[in-house]
């Protein structure tokens, strides 16, 4: 059947076979961008052997990935060539050729050094981040904070329950801590057991948070604290208003003040002003800003534009907009401005962007209560932490703490770290896209030691498009801050593939056209937006 996509171009597909030879040079780091159907696993099963060719001892190379189906592919696709080139199979193309002859380097190497693999798989080191952080947690658990080797349950709602309970009993302290459980009780009527079922579910997902709560900034003064968060508020409420300000063009930004300069004409003093102050704005503005002050008039921007829910562009004006049925040229002016709007994706990500934004400092009685909440918190998970010691369990979250306690830091390493940096030569992580930012500075913590041209290297693969564990704190902008500024010192080179094995040149092309107008037009580090990379069907 004929397609309407024109086959890839010769130069992209040299360009893409160029960055897989390149990715197998066994001496430089990379950061690749590998999208769905373009062969990742094989690439890293490639760049896994050639690794080994290299090493004294196959524990050098570490390789981790998230699920334990992932990491037995990957165990099996090495063991899968080994066993192919020690019984010399047939190969059907040059890809299965380079493999071979890499599986054959391999051998020749295992021969040589007494490896064992055939007898011993298991030296190949191919973890999840849950093994791993099991793993060192248990090197060192004395230094690691969890005593005996933990034994990990994935049942721990109980014991989130138990440590609420005991945090919320704080409420009779007469103290710090007493206070904020009855500053917090104070905002949802005293309703102890959905105070306590809140707890339950953060302390499960306290690594979202932990961090953050225990941070250094809260342990000063409260009028610099505050300062500070508001003062970081501005400044994510003027990225998204820059956004914002590119998306429309300059006579979209100069007709959306046209129009509400009208809808302002016909709509009684103080009525919708959502948040005071726009009428005063609007006199004097002469474009939308960039910056954080524009705030009050992008607001009453996005409010005239979108539904009340925010979820789409309105169809339709009324005098509740400002446009009354009396003045016909205006509404159709407006509305025909509506359409427009609506039929670019990227202005009314914007809009939408707009009308979520905070103000940019907080009410006195919102920070009382953000204080509070804070305290209870860390309140919270200090009791967790007994609770854990008390009945001899831990959860993975604390197992991750546990192993980057484990590894020290930069300034202090631990003897482990320093273990592991004799030992660890290559790091290799598959779908990157999907790291925390704990998982981040676990691996900026066994790489610490790393330094560009001392033979030992990181290669991270990844598809920023395709991030799914948003629910476990995985933060696609990790993705492109790592490959931006590296990872620690150092600094992966960026790759690209962009040839899709698996599919038709329909669906490709249909991918591109579609995803091209969902996905934002260029890459957001703050909230981890990822533009659009075009694949082409080979």
């Amino acid at each position: 059947m004929a397609s309407d996509t024109p086959p890839i171009a010769g130069d992209s597909l040299a360009a893409d076979a160029a960055a897989r030879r390149v990715a197998l040079d066994p001496t430089r780091s990379f950061i690749v961008q590998a999208p769905a159907g373009s062969g990742k696993t094989s690439l890293l099963t490639q760049r896994l052997l050639a690794l080994l060719v290299r090493c004294a001892e196959p524990e050098e190379v570490l390789a981790i990935t998230f699920t334990r189906k992932a990491a037995a592919e990957m165990r099996e696709r090495v063991l899968t060539a080994l066993d192919q080139a020690r019984r010399a199979e047939p190969v059907a193309s040059d890809h299965e050729q380079r493999t071979r002859d890499l599986a054959l380097a391999v051998l020749a190497r295992d021969a040589a050094s007494g490896w064992g693999l055939a007898a011993e798989p298991g030296r190949l080191r191919i973890l999840t981040f849950d093994a791993l952080c099991q793993w060192l947690a248990g090197r060192l658990p004395i230094v690691s904070g969890t005593g005996a080797p933990p034994v990990v349950t994935t049942a721990a709602e109980p014991l989130y329950r138990e440590a609420a309970r005991r945090a919320l009993a704080r409420l009779e302290d007469d103290d710090e801590v007493g206070r904020a459980v009855a500053e917090v009780l104070s905002w949802v009527d005293n309703e102890v057991p959905r105070v306590e079922s809140l707890l339950t579910d953060l302390l499960a997902r306290r690594e979202h948070w932990l961090r953050r709560v225990s941070a250094a900034e809260f342990a000063g003064e409260p009028a610099t604290v505050r300062a500070l968060l508001e003062e970081s508020l501005r400044g994510l409420v003027g990225d998204a208003l820059a956004i914002a300000h590119a998306a429309l063009p300059p006579p979209w930004r100069a007709e959306a003040l046209a129009h509400l300069r009208h809808a302002a004409k016909h709509l009684a003093a103080g009525e919708a002003d959502g948040s005071g102050g726009w009428r005063e704005q609007l006199i004097v503005a002469t474009d939308l800003g960039a910056t954080g002050e524009s705030l009050t008039l992008w607001r009453r921007v996005a409010q005239l534009l979108l539904v009340s829910t925010g979820s789409k562009v309105r169809s339709k004006l009324d005098k509740r907009q400002g446009f009354p049925t009396s003045d016909r040229p205006a509404k159709e002016a407006a509305e025909a401005f509506l359409a427009a709007v609506a039929a670019e994706p990227a202005v009314v990500r914007a809009l939408q962007t707009v009308a979520a934004l905070p103000d940019t400092a907080y009410s006195d009685p919102q920070w009382r209560a953000l204080q509070a909440i804070v305290i209870l918190l860390g309140t919270a998970a200090a009791e967790l932490e007994v609770v854990f010691a008390e009945r001899g369990e831990v959860d993975f979250v604390a197992v991750s703490r546990a192993a980057l306690v484990a590894l020290g830091d930069g300034e202090e390493p631990s003897d482990l770290a320093l273990r592991l940096d004799y030992r660890l030569s290559h790091l290799l992580v598959d779908e990157f896209q999907d790291t925390s930012a704990a998982q981040v500075a676990l691996l900026e913590r066994l790489t610490a030691g790393f330094s560009a041209g001392d033979g030992r290297t990181v290669f991270l693969v990844g598809d920023p498009m395709q991030s799914i564990y948003r629910f476990r704190e995985a933060d696609v902008g990790l993705f492109l801050r790592v490959r931006d500024a590296g990872l620690g010192t150092l600094r992966p080179e960026p790759l690209r593939l962009a040839a899709n094995f698996r599919s038709s040149p329909a669906i490709v092309d249909w991918t591109n056209r579609v995803f091209a107008a969902v996905l934002p037009p260029a890459d957001d580090l703050t909230s981890g937006a990822v533009r659009h990379a075009a694949a082409s069907a080979a």
